[in-house]
């Protein structure tokens, strides 16, 4: 019988604190603290497992929003176009995928995006540069929001402000 994800995850939790961990040195400090905090994203990992999916969806979607909003209001010299029809294709092309496809998805157009704040500081329009971080800023205001819920139940947020 194959284990299934939370198990599989458990068991390397299991190995992490009861093997590997106790025969750390005590001068292997920097070893101990890595071991413990890879334990720590594995739990959060389990604890999260059923919510991925819909949470990478959600991540996209609100990415290629973004894209598009960047695509409509970015304008300026050779470098800017070919970057925004570059974005363009991107979030074309990820509209709608799920799964792996969607990991790879969000990185190319998130890679996208990088690329056109750097064209845009080559050769953007005065307009565009303006508007480009003001997009930006909003989108990952409201992003932000989306990732402190998403992270609230492990005791993160330690920001006072109520979400």
């Amino acid at each position: 019988m194959t284990p299934n994800t939370d198990e599989r995850l458990a068991s390397v939790i299991r190995s992490l604190t009861e093997v590997v961990l106790p025969h750390l040195p005590p001068e292997a400090s920097l070893a101990q603290e890595q071991v413990q905090l890879a334990v720590g994203h594995l739990q959060i990992l389990r604890l999260q497992l059923d919510g991925i999916p819909a949470f990478e969806a959600e991540e996209l979607a609100d990415t290629i929003l973004l894209a598009n909003a960047l695509v409509g209001a970015i304008g300026g010299g050779k470098e800017t176009t070919a970057a925004v029809g570059a974005l363009r294709a991107a979030a074309s092309a990820a509209s709608g995928a799920s799964g792996a496809e969607a990991r790879q998805g969000l990185s190319s157009v998130n890679r996208a995006i990088e690329a056109l704040v750097g064209a845009v500081s080559t050769d953007g329009s005065a307009g565009s540069r303006t508007e480009l971080a003001t997009i930006i800023l909003a989108y990952e205001g409201r992003r932000v929001q989306k990732d402190r819920r998403w992270f609230l139940p492990f005791g993160f947020d330690t920001m006072e402000t109520a979400i």
